[in-house]
């Protein structure tokens, strides 16, 4: 194996992956353009989950040696080495061939066969998924995965020529129960040191492994496959094709459309004022009459219709002609609901700089809000979703709810903040979780307000739960009553209280002011309102005090004559930032996968515990602003 130097570049599985979708995105990624931070979160929740499969499939493996070597090369010629003995099992394995790199979870040598591990966090269910089908074509769902494996297997294949290779395909199996509780800590998925960890065998019926050696044919050598599938009529053609326009730095001719939705070369524009180029403006400038074609892109028209837009060749918000969308007037007077096409006019009108309503509150709000019943229960919960499930008899991704914020709003306008957090104490939080909710004062009283309905839902989990575990789950029988009396409560779209409410559907259906921009989720709504209201602006221009806060000041200065977003306020606060939910899904799915210090601990949890109390605040903030304003016209 020939020596390279320590700068060696090396092409991977992720650039393959991405020159697979866009072969411009290649160039980007070699001259290093900056990244949109919107999808880190949701990175981190996949390398975590990944992290939990890696440690779970490796535990049948007590003799496996870890490939440690920090270098590829090094690691490469360790990896080299290890498998010329007879029998052996390596995690971490590198592979290197012609400026491309592989590594591998786990590779089982026996004799003159290889059996390749390659691991991914898709469920699947053998009782009915299927890799392809009744035509012997490889679902698409499932396209993306064989495809990184394939590119793997290219890489062990050149190194061992002459040996038999044996694909396994592992994802987690969604028809298999943990055997064991607490697994996500005993396996130690983030411990450092490098020791595969045993747990009992049985529990590898979470995981489903496919031979796949037909499949990864069919990518290999299938004609029809890469004329449909891949940039050039073979894959081996299209795997050098990819790996010299990243290496050589060439940029492909974009080829623009719907598949740019979610690029993650369209950064912020904060981040593009501060001098960082954009490859997504870079790609759409030629395309558009506009310098940063992002800020003004179709793509941010809130509902379905866009694709439509982009491919018809109308690409800007400001070259939507006015005859193709609904008239102002039409949206003020119109009766029912805001419709997604009326909320993309708006949309379209204000990019334009055309005059917008200051504010829309639909007599259905009004209604709605009139039926609600004091007490005000705004209910957040703060829940998580992992491949290896905490509980014993749990399906990988059974849904975990470790915290709830309560901030209870009475008619006098006097509030009190509830909350509780898993402590990781032995109780399984979904059954503590309404322990803990059953104690908030009047719960069962007065109106509960959500935002989404993920709240309801989750509580039907719990509830499926409970009805399966009566008889082994004390006071079962007080916890079941419980929690179908809630779930079993109308929207209050209807006329009949109590009421579970949708803040979300109100907004979304019957509200509308001119500060809201490109999203209905509550921290966009929340900033919105905050910029448009005085009243709120009188009250958290005020410091504000709770368990969680000391002296905080919600409302400030965006500098530009509106209000700064609290979530962004938030991370100014100390601790560990949390500004999102999959952020605190991460951050508990590693309180309950790894010993942290006490201090860390309390870190972690003061977090989770700001980021939630935001969230009802949030709803509390939104909901002050209608009833204020509902008095003032009244």
């Amino acid at each position: 194996m020939a020596k390279k130097s320590a700068e060696t570049t090396y092409f991977t599985k992720h650039l393959f992956g991405a020159g697979i979708q866009c072969a411009t995105k290649l160039y980007y990624k070699s001259r290093d353009f900056a990244e949109s931070k919107t999808a880190i979160p949701f990175i981190r929740h996949a390398v975590f989950n990944k992290r939990l499969l890696k440690a779970l499939a490796r535990s049948v493996y007590p003799q496996g040696i870890f490939v440690k070597e920090s270098s590829i090369q090094d690691a490469a010629e360790k990896t080299q080495k290890l498998l010329e003995q007879e029998d052996s099992v390596l995690f971490d394995a590198i592979f290197e061939h012609d400026q491309m790199m592989a590594r591998l979870p786990i590779v089982a040598k026996k004799g003159d066969t290889l059996t390749v591990f390659h691991i991914q966090t898709k469920a699947f269910d053998s009782r009915r998924d299927r890799l392809i089908t009744s035509s012997g074509n490889i679902y698409s769902k499932w396209r993306k995965y064989l495809l990184d494996f394939a590119y793997q297997l290219y890489m062990v294949q050149n190194n061992w020529p002459d040996f038999k290779i044996v694909p396994i395909l592992v994802m987690p199996e969604k028809s298999g129960e943990a055997h064991t509780g607490n697994l996500p800590f005993k396996l130690k998925p983030l411990d450092k040191r490098k020791q595969p960890i045993l747990v009992p065998a049985e529990n590898q019926e979470l995981l489903a492994k496919i031979e796949v050696s037909d499949l990864i044919s069919v990518v290999w050598d299938e004609t029809d496959f890469a004329t449909e599938h891949l940039p050039r009529s073979s894959f081996q053609e299209s795997l050098y094709y990819l790996r010299d326009l990243y290496l050589n730095k060439k940029k492909e001719a974009p080829v623009v459309g719907t598949k740019c939705k979610d690029c993650e070369f369209r950064i912020e524009s904060e981040r593009i004022q501060e001098g960082e180029e954009s490859g997504f403006n870079n790609c759409w400038a030629p395309e558009m009459a506009q310098k940063t074609p992002s800020e003004q892109h179709v793509f941010d028209l809130i509902g379905p219709g866009v694709n439509q837009w982009v491919e018809e060749g109308v690409y800007s918000k400001q070259e939507i002609e006015q005859a193709d969308i609904f008239d102002i007037t039409t949206i003020v007077n119109s009766r029912g609901g805001i419709s997604h096409k009326m909320r993309q006019a708006l949309q379209i009108y204000k990019a334009q700089g055309q005059p917008v309503p200051t504010e829309i509150m639909r007599p259905e709000l009004i209604d709605e809000l009139d039926r609600w019943q004091y007490p005000l229960h705004f209910l957040d919960f703060e829940a998580g979703n992992y491949t290896v499930p905490i509980r014993a008899g749990r399906s990988p991704y059974q849904l975990i709810v470790f915290q709830y914020s309560c901030h209870t709003l009475h008619q006098n306008g006097e509030w009190e903040h509830h909350q509780w957090i898993d402590s990781n104490n032995g109780q399984y939080p979904n059954y503590e979780l309404v322990r803990q909710l059953m104690q908030i004062p009047n719960i069962t009283k007065g109106t509960i307000v959500q935002y989404s309905n993920f709240e309801r839902t989750a509580l039907k989990t719990i509830r499926r739960e409970l009805m399966n575990e009566e008889t082994e789950v004390e006071g079962s029988e007080q916890l079941l009553e419980w929690t179908t009396r809630i779930i079993r409560r109308n929207d209050s779209s209807h006329h009949h209280p109590p009421y579970v409410a949708d803040l979300s559907r109100l907004v979304k259906n019957y509200y509308y002011n001119r500060e809201m921009n490109n999203s209905l989720s509550i921290k966009g709504v929340l900033q919105s309102v905050m910029s448009h209201s005085n009243y709120l602006k009188e009250l958290y221009s005020k410091p504000y005090s709770s368990d969680n806060f000391s002296n905080i000041k919600w409302w400030q200065d965006d500098g530009e004559g509106g209000a700064r977003n609290p979530y962004t306020i938030l991370t100014e606060t100390g601790d560990s930032p949390i500004r999102r939910g999959t952020e605190a899904m991460v951050v508990y799915g590693k309180l309950r996968a790894t010993e942290f210090r006490d201090e860390q601990v309390q870190a972690y949890q003061h977090a989770l515990l700001k980021y939630c109390e935001l969230d009802t605040l949030a709803m509390v903030m939104i909901y002050q602003h209608w009833k204020n304003k509902i008095a003032e016209e009244q």
